[in-house]
């Protein structure tokens, strides 16, 4: 019991430390070591031609995506706050990435590579993390959605024209197709790549399908002997660290850049290590915060080795499960058979056909669109799927950006929509009897009492929001108006500004017209926020009960009480039972 009051009275990141070094511990366990640089090098074998892709995609040198890949492999592998988070070059980062070296340079995707990921620390460092866990799930589907969007937009003509990187895809593909200026051969080099990962997986499962295709692609290329665009030439080392120059560089339009890297890179990772906690049930859940650090100080190594920003990859990571990963060490391999690749593959990896690496972003692309998952949705919720597709199309016609802020404000108003109804249940009385049942109260036998009762009472059941508040102007809808509307709150979770300000306003409405507004069983959470209006209410007061709101109306006067009934004992006889009377207002 020592021992685990001590744990708990450990500083957060003190507890961190501690569970990190644990899993280091067991990345070399001889039982699962063999195991995960199994799962290293299935990963590795996806990862290699992805990061080649998705570098040269972006207008740099294919040995920047695999120096990232290895270096951010390494970093994130080790500190990641989950064992099988795989950290590498992402497609989701394509299009910012490219947009950054568009506008300043492969020295500026550098610096901004840098500022993200210590943006991306501070964040974990602030502990930030936790909010990713209340991202729906359709925006984080109209997320991957809209990323697959994107990589058709801007690969489809670089399989048809590769300088044209950032046209249009549909214009591009028609332009040179009626033109004839469509280089045939890259597109047979490509297809044969795309059939070959799409129809291997489907003979066995073991088979790297990525590397037959590029294979089969390059050996095309090569066969036919014509001149083609290829990966080029690579290093067989990795480069020395070194500090970014701000030199020709506009910091302050390339800061706006940095902090979208930093947010777009912190939540993919964010919500693909949530997504590997569902998936392998994993108790306790990772750490997103120390998830954060780690991605921040992966994108700070790669920048300093002139790389290309990285997050979490899901796909890699769930390949990485399914190869029979244990633990942390599989994501380390992965990054040193990458090295492995690289210092000795380099002639082999520089002949890959551009349009190889082009067909395989598409590949991804077209899965990353979920078509059976969107047809299913479509089937089961169509707010749901309404949700995804304003996310994706957000995403692909504006930037990440807006389209995750459409969503999440779709969501939001459909989730209120959903679990925000209002419901009234609306009892106009004109007689008391008709309240007599469950009531401690009688008629008043005063000759002055009102000669019949004018009463509406209304039960609320749901919030009373901004979106449903109008539905209370049903209870002073007339003339005439009852002499006194009673709104029993005790079914009411919450009330926001726009509620509280409606019924101020009703009980304003029926004091001008002689009449009042009361409310019953307000629930503890709401009195601060209901108490600014009570002075507009009956008595100036909220009330208990129906009963004691009749009663400060003077519709009623209180029960007699019963007499009390007490045992009779020989040596002490009851005393006479008290005499009733009517008590009076």
């Amino acid at each position: 019991m020592r021992s685990t009051t001590v744990l708990s009275k450990r500083p957060f990141w003190a507890q961190r430390a501690g569970e990190l070094i644990h899993s280091w511990r067991e990345m070399v366990r001889p039982g699962s070591l063999p195991a995960d640089a199994a799962a290293g090098l299935s990963v590795a074998c996806v990862a290699l031609p992805l990061n080649v892709a998705l570098a040269t995609a972006a207008g740099l040198p294919a040995s920047v995506g695999l120096v990232s890949g290895v270096v951010a492999g390494i970093v994130g592998g080790l500190l990641s706050g989950s064992r099988f988070q795989v950290t590498g070059p992402e497609a989701a980062l394509l299009p910012l990435a490219a947009a950054i070296v568009a506008a300043h340079g492969a020295a500026g995707l550098v610096i901004a590579t840098v500022l993200a990921g210590a943006m991306q620390v501070a964040l974990g460092l602030l502990r930030a993390g936790r909010f990713a866990r209340l991202i729906p799930r359709p925006v984080v589907m109209g997320f991957t959605v809209g990323i697959g969007l994107l990589l058709l937009n801007t690969q489809l003509p670089r399989l048809f024209a590769v300088e044209d990187t950032h046209s249009d895809a549909v214009a591009l593909v028609l332009q040179r197709t009626w033109g004839g200026h469509v280089g045939w051969l890259g597109v047979a080099a490509g297809a044969l790549t795309a059939l070959a990962m799409v129809a291997l997986p489907r003979l066995h499962k073991r088979i790297p399908a990525v590397l037959v295709g590029l294979t089969l692609g390059t050996g095309l290329m090569v066969w036919l002997g014509a001149g083609y665009d290829a990966v080029g030439a690579l290093p067989r080392s990795l480069p020395t660290p070194t500090l970014p120059s701000f030199e020709g560089v506009h910091l302050a339009t390339l800061l706006p850049a940095a902090l979208g890297l930093a947010l777009l890179a912190s939540l993919g990772s964010l919500l693909a290590t949530s997504s590997l906690d569902a998936l392998t049930g994993a108790r306790p859940q990772s750490d997103l915060n120390q998830d954060l650090v780690a991605q921040g100080l992966a994108n700070i190594a790669a920048g300093l080795c002139g790389g290309f920003p990285v997050m979490g990859a899901i796909v890699r990571a769930s390949a990485s499960i399914q190869a029979g990963a244990r633990t942390r060490a599989a994501s380390v391999m992965h990054a040193l058979w990458l090295f492995v690749a690289m210092a000795l593959l380099a002639p082999l990896v520089a002949r890959i056909p551009i349009a190889a690496l082009t067909a395989i972003l598409l590949v991804v692309g077209v899965r990353l669109l979920n078509l059976e998952g969107l047809v299913a949705m479509w089937n089961q919720s169509k707010s749901t799927l309404g949700v995804v597709l304003v996310t994706a199309l957000g995403i692909a016609v504006f930037n990440v950006f807006a389209g995750i802020g459409a969503g999440l404000a779709l969501a939001s108003i459909l989730y209120v929509r959903r679990h925000g109804a209002l419901r009234l249940e609306v009892q106009r009385v004109a007689e008391v009897s008709q309240l007599q049942r469950g009531l401690h109260v009688q008629a008043p036998e005063a000759p002055d009492a009102p000669e019949a009762l004018d009463l509406l009472v209304a039960r609320v059941d749901g919030p009373i929001l901004f979106i449903n508040h109008i539905k209370l102007y049903a209870l002073i809808d007339g003339p005439p108006w009852a002499k006194l509307v009673v709104i029993d709150l005790s079914r009411v979770p919450l009330v926001d500004a726009a509620g509280a300000a409606t019924l101020q306003y009703l009980a304003e409405f029926l004091a001008v017209r002689s009449a009042h507004l009361a409310l019953v069983k307000v629930p503890p959470q709401l009195e601060a926020a209901l108490e600014p209006i009570a002075q507009y209410l009956l008595e100036a007061r909220i009330h208990d009960s129906l009963e004691g709101a009749l009663l400060g109306a003077g519709f009623v006067h209180p029960a007699p009480t019963e007499p009390v009934t007490r045992p009779v004992h020989a040596a002490h006889p009851a005393p006479p039972a008290p005499t009733t009377h009517s008590a009076h207002l």
